[in-house]
């Protein structure tokens, strides 16, 4: 079972989105279960129970794990793909503002690192080192953009300080800082929140 399953096409989207079948996801513990089973822990007819079933696994969403023939008929037991499921971001990209810089610096960049979290965490290629985040931080904004100095260079010390191998691991590395917003109504020049992703 992977332990991320970051949902990026339309079809699998539409297919979770109903309720019931977020019912059915949340029904199943540490077993697979059988549209039978399921049928009788949510109270809903077998029917329907194996239709939003047949939907979810037809995506991707649910996977068929085992079969077994009980008075002489085939009982499929399933099992969600992942133990988290996330909507990923790029399929909401939308925007009317027609200033493509301001676009590009407040959505494009963090959606595009979103997607490459996603993809490392799909990958389970995460470990609980690449992400430092600080919480209810009070800075200036000449204190973030000191904080931004400082790490540029600290990178720039270290890849210059060092022979580059063909067997290093590959990073992308931000700071995001992202105002609360019971900050905004206070001081203006105050961030409260401060988000170290590395």
């Amino acid at each position: 079972m992977k332990e991320v399953l970051v949902l990026r096409d339309l079809e699998c989207i539409k297919a979770i989105a109903h309720p019931r079948r977020i019912d059915i996801l949340k029904t199943f513990n540490k077993e697979p279960l059988s549209a039978k089973q399921l049928s009788q822990l949510l109270d809903e007819p077998h029917a329907k129970i194996n239709y939003h079933i047949k939907t979810l696994y037809k995506v991707g969403i649910l996977e068929l794990v085992e079969e077994k023939i009980k008075s002489g008929i085939v009982e499929k037991y399933y099992y969600p793909r992942a133990k988290n499921i996330v909507i990923g971001k790029t399929i909401l990209d939308f925007s009317l503002d027609t200033d493509e810089e301001k676009k590009e610096l407040c959505i494009s960049k963090f959606s595009d690192l979103s997607e490459v979290f996603y993809r490392a965490a799909e990958e389970d290629i995460l470990e609980s080192n690449n992400v430092i985040d600080y919480h209810n931080i009070s800075l200036t904004h000449n204190e973030i953009n000191e904080l931004n100095e400082v790490m540029k260079l600290k990178l720039e010390e270290i890849l210059n300080n060092r022979e580059y191998r063909i067997d290093d691991s590959k990073y992308d590395i931000a700071v995001v800082a992202i105002p609360l917003l019971n900050s905004l109504s206070g001081d203006e020049e105050s961030v409260n929140k401060t988000e170290c992703n590395v």
